[in-house]
C-alpha cells in the first residue's frame, strides 16, 4: 500500500497524537500507583467516542474515521492502527510468556496446583450455573453464537493478568518473594488452558460464519462435532512442544545460546525473537487456534533462554512493546469504548460482583486445600483477581469478532479494570496495616507447617 502525503501526514499525527496521550494516562496511572495499561486506555478514552466525540465531533471524525459502509474503500490510518494494534496484541502475549523465567520451586507446585485448578473450577463452575438462571443471548454480538459468548463469559471469570500482577508486585517490592512465584505460576498455567478455550470460541465464529484458512477447514470439522474441541486440546499441545523444539535453546561452546543452525539467531537475537512470535502466530492461525495463543507460545519458548545476549534481545523485545506498540493497542481499546452510550450498571455491577467473588472464593479454597496459612491464601486470592491485560484483550478478541456486543464489551473492560486495580490497592493496604501478614507474605519461606495450636495472623 503507497500513501500519498495527505494520508501520510494524517497517519502520522494520529499515531503522535493516540501515543502521546495513551503514555500521559500511563504516566498519571503510574504517578497514582495504579496499573499503567488503565491509564493508556484512559488516554484512548479522551480521543474515541466517550469524550472527544461528543465534545468535538469534526475533529475525531478527522483522527479517527468511521468505517465505510459495504464495499468501501478502508481510510488507509484505519488500516495502519488495525496492524499496530495486532502487533501490539502479539507482543502483550509474547512479554507475558516471558514471565516463565520465574520458575515455580518443587516445594510450591502443591500450592501452585490446587489454586491454579481451584481458581478455574470454581469460577467456572459458578458461571455454568448462572447460565441456568439468567439469558445471556441479549449480549450476544453480530455473530450471533450463544455456545462462544458463554466460553468468553467463563473465561472472562477466570483469567487472571500475568503483566499486571508482576507490576504490582514489583511495585510493592514482592517481586522475589514466594508469593510472587506462586501467583504468577498460577497466571501462566491459568492462561494457557483459558487461551485455547478462547480458541475453541474463535473457532465457532469463524466455522460458523464459512470458515477459514485453517486445517479444520479443510477437514471438514465444524464446532458442534466432539472432534472440535479434542483438535484444539491437541494442537495447542502439539504447538507447544513443536515450538520448544525448534526455538529452544542447546548447548553451545559459548554457552546456552540459540538452536543449532539457526542462523538467523546467530546474526540478530532479536530479528530471532520477532521471527519467532511471527512464525508461531501463523502456524497457530493455520492450526485454528487464537493468534494470541502462537505469541504466547514463542514468550514461554524464549523464556527457557537465559544466554546473555538473548536475555538482551528479549529486554529490547519488551522495551519496543511498551514504548509503542502495547501502550497503542490499550489506547485503541479506550477509543473504541462508548462508556456512556453503552454502559449497562445493572450488568457491569452484577458481573464485577460475582466476577470477584467467584475468582477470590475459588482460589481461596485452593489456597486453604494446600494448607497455606490463611493471611498467605488470601493474598493469593486477592493477587490472582488482577485480569488486567488479558481480560481487556480477551474482551477486545470477542468484540471484534461479533462475538459479543458493544454493552457486554464496556461491562468486561470496566470488569478488567478494576479488578486490577482493586488487586493492589488490596494488597497494598493488607501489607500496610497488619505487620504479621506482611512479615509472612514478603518471607521466602512456607510456614504452611506451622503447629495448629498456633494460631494464624489474620
Amino acid at each position: 500500500m503507497n500513501l500519498g502525503l495527505v494520508d501520510l501526514f494524517h497517519v502520522i499525527i494520529t499515531l503522535a497524537v493516540l501515543l502521546s496521550c495513551a503514555h500521559l494516562g500511563g504516566y498519571a496511572a503510574a504517578r497514582l500507583r495504579i496499573p499503567p495499561m488503565v491509564g493508556e486506555l484512559a488516554g484512548g478514552l479522551l480521543l474515541g467516542q466517550t469524550v472527544l466525540k461528543r465534545l468535538w465531533p469534526d475533529a475525531h471524525g478527522w483522527l479517527l474515521p468511521a468505517l465505510p459502509a459495504t464495499g468501501g474503500t478502508v481510510p488507509p490510518v484505519l488500516t495502519v492502527l488495525s496492524f499496530c494494534s495486532t502487533i501490539g496484541l502479539l507482543l502483550l502475549m509474547f512479554i507475558g510468556g516471558l514471565q516463565l523465567r520465574r520458575l515455580l520451586t518443587r516445594d510450591d507446585t502443591g500450592s501452585v496446583g490446587w489454586v491454579a485448578a481451584t481458581g478455574v473450577i470454581v469460577p467456572v463452575g459458578a458461571g455454568l450455573l448462572l447460565f441456568e438462571l439468567v439469558d445471556f443471548s441479549p449480549y450476544a454480538g453480530s455473530a450471533g453464537h450463544l455456545g462462544a459468548l458463554k466460553i468468553v463469559l467463563l473465561i472472562e471469570l477466570a483469567i487472571t493478568s500475568i503483566p499486571v500482577i508482576a507490576r504490582i508486585f514489583i511495585d510493592l517490592g514482592l517481586m522475589h518473594t514466594r508469593l510472587a512465584r506462586i501467583v504468577l505460576s498460577v497466571a501462566v498455567i491459568e492462561d494457557v488452558l483459558l487461551y485455547v478455550a478462547l480458541s475453541i470460541a474463535l473457532g465457532m465464529v469463524q466455522a460458523s460464519a464459512g470458515g477459514d484458512a485453517s486445517v479444520l477447514t479443510g477437514l471438514g470439522i465444524g464446532p458442534a462435532e466432539p472432534a472440535f474441541v479434542i483438535w484444539h486440546i491437541a494442537a495447542s499441545l502439539l504447538l507447544l512442544a513443536v515450538a520448544a523444539w525448534g526455538f529452544g535453546p542447546v548447548r553451545t561452546p559459548e554457552g546456552e545460546a540459540c538452536a543449532r543452525f539457526n542462523f538467523i539467531a546467530r546474526r540478530s537475537p532479536l530479528a530471532w525473537l520477532f521471527t519467532s512470535v511471527l512464525v508461531t502466530t501463523g502456524v497457530a492461525m493455520l492450526l485454528g487456534l487464537a493468534p494470541m495463543f502462537g505469541a504466547l507460545v514463542a514468550g514461554i519458548v524464549a523464556s527457557r533462554n537465559t544466554h546473555a545476549d538473548v536475555v538482551k534481545a528479549q529486554q529490547q523485545v519488551e522495551s519496543v512493546g511498551l514504548g509503542f506498540f502495547i501502550p497503542l493497542y490499550f489506547a485503541l481499546i479506550g477509543v473504541s469504548l462508548d462508556l456512556i452510550r453503552d454502559f449497562d450498571w445493572r450488568l457491569t455491577v452484577g458481573i464485577l460482583l460475582f466476577g470477584s467473588i467467584v475468582k477470590y472464593g475459588g482460589a481461596l479454597i485452593g489456597g486453604l486445600f494446600a494448607r497455606e496459612p490463611l493471611p498467605m491464601a488470601n493474598a493469593l486470592a486477592i493477587s490472582v483477581n488482577a485480569r488486567g491485560g488479558p481480560g481487556l484483550l480477551v474482551a477486545a478478541t470477542a468484540f471484534s469478532a461479533g462475538i459479543v456486543n458493544p454493552v457486554a464489551y464496556t461491562s468486561l473492560v470496566i470488569l478488567s479494570v478494576l479488578t486490577s486495580v482493586g488487586a493492589g490497592l488490596f494488597l497494598a493496604h493488607l501489607l500496610r496495616t497488619r505487620p504479621a501478614v506482611a512479615e509472612l507474605i514478603a518471607g521466602d519461606t512456607s510456614s504452611r507447617h506451622r503447629s495448629a495450636g498456633q494460631p494464624a495472623a489474620v
